[in-house]
């Protein structure tokens, strides 16, 4: 490594060996076993739900047909490099199970691929006629043909195999796993359990390999990750392509894969493929820094990174992970190092570091170190981490671009958002074959996979759509949904005359002062649009306890002359102010001692997570409110703060005699994955407990626990005598396209605005009186998106998780305007809480972010 500093901290040059050997965690202590989680069985599983309208759906789901009796093995693979170090000492790393993320796992599996593909020419048993190989470029290898015990192969390769000036040798090995990894095309009763770790995956990932056979294999296809793969070549299918000047940039349209146990139409469960179109903006691949840098209008060799242009530029190039051109791996991406570009800082002339006591410049370390003369001295250098957290500073003229990178939505500029949505977004009659053309295309929908696996046509279902709640208004006065409903309010007596301030010289503050002092419940701000202070705004709001409400000037021109403009700030206001515009009229949701919380996350970058809930703990049971908390980014968010959440819910509850002890909690989270079914059901379940064991002993509610997501692949169609259209609102699926062990429920809630809605789902995790059909859970689900109480039509989510992910988006942003509480340089998260949070203001338990 050196001795050299910038700043203090370590220049990463050309000794890659040993940051490889600190992310592999190479010398670290083994983590203390965990509690094993998922052995405990899920909420039993329910019958469907009849009580509806019938419609027909399709999907994007086909059956898999596996032919009976079909072997499939599974073999363990190895594949490791080993080094000198620094020191001389030789050091193994092990690509076969790299821990590493994004670009560097990508090329890990690279590594894998070839090694792979040098053992097969070496090894005749893997050369068999009859039968079929399937590596997954990292661990296992699955296999339609069982290897003997003798067939265990353990392969060298020496120097040739790379290029990197410390590689020794390679060691390629194979062998089979336990009897118990092995299964038949007769076992996929065994890949589901209603304890999710009792479920054998092996046939499931076994399948998933094999269908994405055919685009590992098709030269027209490049596969990111295991299972989405894009057409090179998209001539042949009916979309138009979009590229730009500015960055080299390029879309490109493939399909997601895969592959589920469902109930299916048989008594036993079935296999099914799901295939999804994907349509994503691409990085050009191996392209210099500097050349992406002089695409882009106002560059100019010495531009900073501080003027406008400049910007432009910075926020179109952060956050892309290059590799370092330069030294002997110039020309070896395979051995060179890749970093991310988090910031870019002054020109190689300009930084200086101390480097064995002489301080030097990043442009000066190169002509000596490398004889490196840099053609662009005064370009800023790029700014990425090095070993320990530290920062590196890198001529952008020695990086190149990594491969087959995405484009981010931090990266999109000018249209390049726009385009993508609209590219994206196409309507059902166009988004279902086209996902159909583009799996066809890159492999994955053949009608028969290897001769042993048939693909069926999209499954088609029977499902139901849920009858629409009526809004009831002052004085009783009905609405049906769907029938352009809109509130009678008598806008004379709505808003009462307001006093007027003025913001003078951009002191926003002074008018939070003022209104405080003045004893003002709401703050309403008309601004024009070219004044983006919308974040200093909510800031305040937080910090001076008092709440705002904000349109633009523009907008407000409308308020005498549009009577829905008039509308929805008057409905906003007076949520925000505690009030109700409707109610919802329902069988479920109509009593005040069912407590319902929802739980949502904003997931930006960065390591602090903004958690969301909302939950109907106000004076009125068909009120919602909420607030949000900073959490440490980890697999398990909700996990730290579950049970203080609650607690607080709970005493704000209380105050409230009208509404009695809750007699029922039910909570939903949202953005969950299936892997965190177990966790959700044990530890997320005994938390909500907890909480309730801190209340008082006679408080034990019946709990219901519901995971939600619209994250994942299936999508839904209406078919109507063979016309493709969006769903209904209000239609459910809970049966043959869910899962055969755990109760499931697709709903589509809300209509959309452009391209195909996508409908929810959502799982029983646990529920202590369950009851026996799905009728109530889906009925209350779709009556509770119709709470929104500034708008008249239903959303795409219940409303206690569409408001809680307002209040995860506001906590983002006040973050963002004021930063975490560092003690010693380190975030303290209480503190943070304490200090931007809602928690202990005035506030807490109102719409504040309606």
């Amino acid at each position: 490594m050196g001795t050299c500093e910038i700043s203090g901290r370590s220049l990463l040059v050309m000794d890659a060996l040993s940051k490889k050997l600190g992310e592999c965690g190479v010398g670290a202590k083994k983590e203390e076993t965990k509690k094993k989680i998922g052995l405990i069985a899920l909420a039993p599983k329910l019958e469907s739900n009849k009580n509806g309208t019938t419609t027909t759906v399709d999907s994007n789901l086909r059956k898999l047909n596996i032919s009976p009796n079909q072997p499939i093995y599974k073999y363990d693979v190895k594949i490791a490099c080993f080094y000198t170090n620094a020191q001389g000492n030789e050091v193994e790393i092990e690509f076969s199970k790299s821990p590493k993320k994004d670009s560097q796992h990508d090329r890990d599996k690279m590594k894998c691929q070839k090694f792979y593909e040098m053992a097969v020419k070496k090894t005749p048993a893997l050369q068999t006629a009859g039968g079929k190989f399937f590596y997954d470029r990292q661990a296992s290898l699955y296999s339609t043909t069982k290897l003997a015990a003798k067939d265990n192969i353990k392969l060298e390769f020496s120097k040739e195999a790379s290029k990197a000036p410390n590689f020794v040798r390679a060691v390629f090995e194979l062998k089979a796993v336990a009897e118990s990894y092995q299964a038949t095309s007769n076992g996929i009763r065994s890949t589901v359990h209603p304890a999710p770790a009792l479920a054998d995956k092996t046939l499931v990932e076994a399948i998933s390999i094999f269908l994405s056979g055919p685009a590992y294999s098709n030269k027209n296809v490049i596969t990111i990750g295991n299972c989405v793969h894009y057409l090179l070549d998209t001539s042949g299918i009916n979309v138009k392509m979009i590229s730009y000047d500015q960055g080299f940039r390029y879309s490109a349209l493939g399909a997601s894969k895969g592959v589920k146990s469902l109930q299916g139409t048989n008594k036993d469960p079935s296999l099914y493929m799901v295939t999804e179109m994907k349509s994503t903006l691409f990085h050009p691949d191996d392209m210099p820094i500097v050349d992406l840098m002089q695409s882009y209008p106002g560059f100019t060799p010495n531009f900073n990174v501080h003027s406008p242009a400049g910007a432009h530029i910075a926020k179109a190039i952060i956050g892309l992970e290059v590799y370092c051109d330069y030294g002997k791996n110039q020309n070896n991406m395979e051995d060179a190092l890749i970093v991310k570009i988090i910031a870019f800082d002054s020109s190689s002339r300009d930084v200086v570091f101390d480097c064995d006591g002489v301080d030097v410049s990043v442009q000066q370390y190169f002509k000596k170190k490398y004889n490196i003369t840099l053609k662009y001295p005064d370009l800023p250098t790029a700014v990425a981490k090095g070993k320990k957290g530290g920062k590196i500073h890198l001529p952008v003229e020695l990086l190149k671009s990594c491969p087959s990178q995405k484009v981010t939505n931090n990266q999109m500029i000018g249209n390049e958002q726009a385009d993508m949505i609209k590219l994206s977004a196409a309507p059902p009659h166009q988004r279902k074959p086209t996902t159909d053309a583009v799996a066809k295309a890159v492999g994955i929908a053949a009608d028969k996979v290897y001769g042993f696996i048939e693909v069926e046509a999209s499954q088609k279902v029977q499902g139901i759509i849920l009858p629409k709640p009526k809004i009831a208004f002052a004085g009783n006065k009905l609405v049906a949904f769907g029938q352009n409903a809109k509130c009678p309010t008598d806008f004379s007596k709505a808003v009462a005359k307001p006093t007027i301030s003025y913001i003078v010289k951009n002191d926003l503050e002074a008018v939070f002062k003022k209104a405080k002092q003045a004893g003002r419940q709401l703050i309403f701000f008309v601004i024009r649009t070219r004044y983006n202070i919308h974040q200093a705004i909510k800031s305040f709001e937080q910090k001076y306890d008092i709440l705002t409400q904000e349109i633009h000037f523009e907008t407000g021109e409308k308020f005498f002359r549009q009577a829905q403009t008039r509308q929805n700030i008057v409905n906003k206001t007076n949520m925000k102010l505690g009030g109700l515009n409707y109610l919802i009229g329902s069988n479920y949701l109509n009593n005040p001692r069912v407590l319902i919380v929802g739980f949502e996350t904003s997931q930006t970058g960065g390591d602090i997570v903004t958690v969301g809930y909302a939950a109907n703990m106000m004076d009125h049971y068909q009120k919602f409110a909420g607030g949000y908390i900073y959490t440490a980014r980890s697999r398990d968010i909700y996990g730290p703060i579950i049970k203080d959440t609650l607690v607080g819910i709970f005493n704000n509850f209380k105050k409230f005699k009208n509404r009695g002890a809750p007699e029922e909690l039910i909570i939903y989270f949202n953005g969950v994955t299936e892997g965190q079914y177990g966790m959700i059901n044990e530890e997320y379940t005994q938390q909500v407990k907890n909480a309730c064991s801190t209340m008082n002993e006679a408080f034990r509610p019946k709990i219901t626990i519901i995971a939600t997501s619209k994250t994942h692949n299936e999508r839904l169609y209406k078919s109507e005598q063979g016309r493709i259209s969006n769903l209904e609102p209000g239609t459910v699926v809970d049966h043959t396209i869910v899962s055969p062990v755990y109760s499931e429920f697709y709903l589509a809630s809300s209509v959309a605005r452009q391209g195909t809605t996508k409908a929810a789902k959502f799982t029983l995790i646990y529920a202590s009186a369950p009851g026996k059909t799905m009728e109530r859970i889906e009925t209350l689900t779709n009556d509770l998106c119709y709470d929104h109480q500034i708008v008249f039509h239903p959303v795409g989510l219940p409303v206690p998780l569409f408001i809680a992910g307002r209040y995860s988006q506001r906590g983002a942003m006040v973050l963002g305007h004021n930063g975490p509480s560092l003690i010693n340089k380190e975030v303290d998260l209480a503190l943070t809480n304490q200090r931007l949070g809602y928690s202990d203001k005035n506030l807490f338990g109102s719409r504040y972010n309606a």
